[in-house]
């Protein structure tokens, strides 16, 4: 994730460019003369509003953001779509000048015309700790009429200390509607940020006025003998969120204006739950150990698939890559994918030549039904490097591929990509292998099996956790297995990093029995860095992919 820049000297450039710098000046009172003066008078530490872009924002989850018209002030927002879960929204990762341990002034304003009746918001902070735990505290919440602005603010947050990979976001307490976002904002402690009046619907606010009271307390009273026939004024005295105003509702607000509680219980009725995925009925091994395809399987299969030499354009200029189709490949038919990547010094043509011969084991293993029929790509990381080839493969690799090839995505949009993940695999041996890990830390959101061979991971197992966080994935949305033998020269540089993932329980369980766990580390003994071993890695490991696909 791309991270802003904190200094005056970034905004100084242009009086139009969206602001994000530091000054002395800390209490701001008039939000329009904000937006149009010169971004270095405004006095914030960070601000944009989505004039010229999206700024340093991304989507959190499956959510995509753009610019849209529909402002709180200006020209622009910034529009959240394609939310397959409440966490699904906005989010940008703060800068090291935004110190652990202080406090500061968070504002932004948060709108959805999508709702039946009010949406309620929050602000959310996310950060790691020492030991690399995902944490997360709402800064502000709030509840949204329908087409109404709202602002989220609190002048005196403090991001906790120790507090690592610092994020910010906005989300819904529920629910999937596109939302927009206007006006964000950090400040110094105690600054006031003008925003948003009059669009909240709180619980417990029957009036409306940003206050629970004693005039709620008397509206609530009319409510209960039926002498309130505002609709939204019924709506807000709902004070437990049960879906009906009652008694009770009126002395939860009698409490919390006497002090006796200071927040009120949520009562939502639980949404139907989702049915239970069937589970697979594939028979795994939960301990797999190596074991060579059987010499017949390297050479030519009666039942023989064909290899494809393709040439596509992409953000490194034109290049090459070959795809493997089984034997009787139908377009009318849908397959999952499988991309495996060569490792340093070979090339796109290395895994199906005669030295590797990975075409013949995939013949062999489908004719003898040990493997369904699926298609695999070798691409060449020659033109972007092993640890920057996730760019490309999402970028141009994947669009191309699959939109030419039958595959589970129902077009080579972002959505219908992420939809169809588990149905993607990326694997590799040596720097193919780190550039599995790589592709699992930057584009999880697209691929739901990795299968890093004789490699490791350059940049870290926390890396890949964050990615984890970022995206809100549960143990059952990715799967690693991971191979190597153990006289590889990758072998010590992999040993402590599966260790490392087999301790952090809450993200992998260990077993190759993929129902039941995501993560494995299978060595073969007396085995080196050799494509001659790691073909049968492939042997071993492939069909324990895309059983879980939910």
């Amino acid at each position: 994730m791309k991270k802003f820049i904190a200094g005056v000297s970034a905004v100084l450039m242009t009086a139009m460019s969206t602001a994000v710098y530091a000054t002395e000046k800390n209490v701001i009172t008039d939000n329009a003369d904000i937006m149009s003066a010169d971004a270095a008078d405004s006095g914030y530490l960070f601000y944009e509003n989505y004039e010229n872009g999206t700024g340093s924002w991304t989507g959190r989850g499956d959510a995509e953001i753009a610019n849209d018209s529909a402002s709180f002030e200006g020209r622009n927002s910034l529009k959240v779509t394609n939310r397959n879960s409440s966490w699904n929204g906005a989010i940008i990762e703060l800068d090291d000048s935004f110190k652990a341990g202080s406090a500061y002034s968070f504002s932004v304003n948060a709108m959805t015309d999508k709702c039946e009746t009010a949406e309620k918001f929050h602000f959310t902070m996310q950060y790691n700790d020492a030991d690399g735990e995902a944490h997360y505290e709402k800064i502000s919440t709030s509840r949204a009429v329908k087409g109404k602005w709202i602002q989220l603010a609190n002048q005196n947050f403090t991001i906790p200390s120790g507090a690592e990979d610092v994020c910010i976001y906005v989300e819904t307490a529920a629910g999937k509607n596109d939302f927009y976002i206007d006006d964000a904002v950090i400040a110094v402690k105690g600054t006031h940020v003008s925003g948003a009046i009059g669009g909240t619907a709180n619980e417990g606010d029957v009036d409306r006025d940003g206050v629970i009271d004693a005039f709620d307390v008397v509206l609530a009273r009319k409510a209960i003998t039926g002498n309130l026939a505002d609709d939204m004024a019924l709506f807000c005295a709902d004070a437990d969120n049960s879906g009906k105003y009652e008694v009770n509702d009126l002395v939860l607000i009698q409490e919390f204006v006497n002090g006796e509680i200071n927040e009120f219980p949520d009562n939502t009725p639980e949404p139907e739950p989702e049915p239970e995925p069937e589970p697979s009925d594939f028979n795994y091994d939960p301990a797999l150990s190596y074991r060579e395809a059987p010499s017949g399987y390297l050479n030519p299969c009666s039942q023989a698939g064909t290899v494809v030499k393709e040439t596509y354009n992409g953000i490194h200029g034109s290049n090459t890559l070959n795809v493997y189709l089984p034997y009787g490949y139908d377009e009318n038919k849908k397959y999952n994918i499988f991309y495996l990547m060569h490792g340093g010094g070979e090339n796109e043509n290395t895994i199906f030549s005669d030295d590797v011969k990975l075409d013949h084991i995939l013949d062999h293993m489908i004719m003898n039904g040990e493997l369904e029929p699926l298609i695999v790509v070798t691409p060449t990381f020659n033109k972007s490097g092993a640890d920057k080839f996730y760019e490309e493969f999402r970028k141009s690799v994947v669009p191309f591929v699959e939109g030419k090839y039958s595959t589970y995505a129902a077009s080579t949009s972002e959505a219908d990509l992420r939809a169809s993940r588990m149905h993607r695999a990326y694997g590799g041996f040596s720097m193919g292998g780190l550039s599995t890990w790589c592709v699992a830390d930057h584009a999880m959101d697209l691929v739901g099996y990795f299968m890093p061979l004789s490699g490791d991971n350059w940049e870290g197992m926390r890396t890949l956790t964050n990615q984890i966080d970022s995206l809100g994935y549960k143990k059952t949305d990715y799967y690693i297995f991971a191979a190597t033998g153990d006289e590889d020269i990758a072998y010590n540089n992999m040993v402590p990093q599966m260790n490392d993932l087999k301790s952090k329980t809450n993200y992998f369980t260990y077993t190759s029995d993929f129902s039941k766990g995501n993560l494995y580390f299978l060595v073969a003994p007396g085995k080196t860095h050799w494509w001659g071993f790691v073909r049968h890695y492939v042997y071993d490991a492939l069909p324990y992919f895309f059983h879980e696909n939910q």
